[in-house]
């Protein structure tokens, strides 16, 4: 992705967070209904949005402890191009949640960590 996809994404995202791709999983069982979301899950609904968003798929790392499904849920993810390993803070937060659906807002530092 290289230059191109830090520029894209500063540019992209300097105006603050933005409105996010939506999910829809099954998550759980038929009897009960879910609480969290795993990171992955999370981490995927980002990238596939970013993706959508510049034009190129950044990987997006939420750690391994999972979301409570609500809104407002939120932690800093890593976002890094996988082309230059460059990496930024990205603060992932989900909205719209319903059920096993949900939305996520993606705010990305302007400056890079490495």
């Amino acid at each position: 992705m290289g230059k191109t996809l830090r520029i894209a994404l500063a540019t992209a995202f300097a105006g603050g967070a933005l409105l996010l791709g939506g999910c829809s999983v099954e998550i759980g069982t038929a009897n009960t209904t879910p609480t969290t979301v795993s990171s992955d899950q999370v981490s995927e609904v980002a990238e596939n949005a970013l993706e959508e968003q510049v034009g190129r798929r950044p990987e997006v790392d939420c750690g391994d402890d999972e979301f409570e499904l609500e809104n407002g849920a939120s932690r800093t993810c890593t976002l890094t191009d996988p082309e230059t390993g460059t990496e930024y803070d990205a603060d992932v937060e989900l909205s719209d949640v319903a059920g096993t659906e949900f939305q996520v807002e993606v705010n990305v530092a302007t400056e890079p960590n490495n």
